[in-house]
């Protein structure tokens, strides 16, 4: 699952240099992505989870361009 690895090593990034805070729902978001991402790892159905690890950046990348 490099791939998966890729795109949590790019949410980490996003973390790290470009979010300070996130509201109760913005957080909520994110945890039910990775609760589902962590689910499809673990039942290996790599295609699910590599679109929940896909919402999940996206979801960043949308908060950190909304501002």
């Amino acid at each position: 699952m490099d791939e998966i690895q890729q795109i949590s090593s790019e949410i980490c990034s996003i973390f790290e240099s470009k979010i300070d805070s996130l509201t109760d729902e913005q957080a909520e978001a994110i945890n039910i992505h990775n609760k589902s991402m962590n689910f499809y790892v673990e039942l290996g159905d790599k295609r699910k989870a590599l679109w929940n690890a896909r919402q999940t950046l996206n979801y960043l990348n949308k908060i950190v361009q909304d501002g």
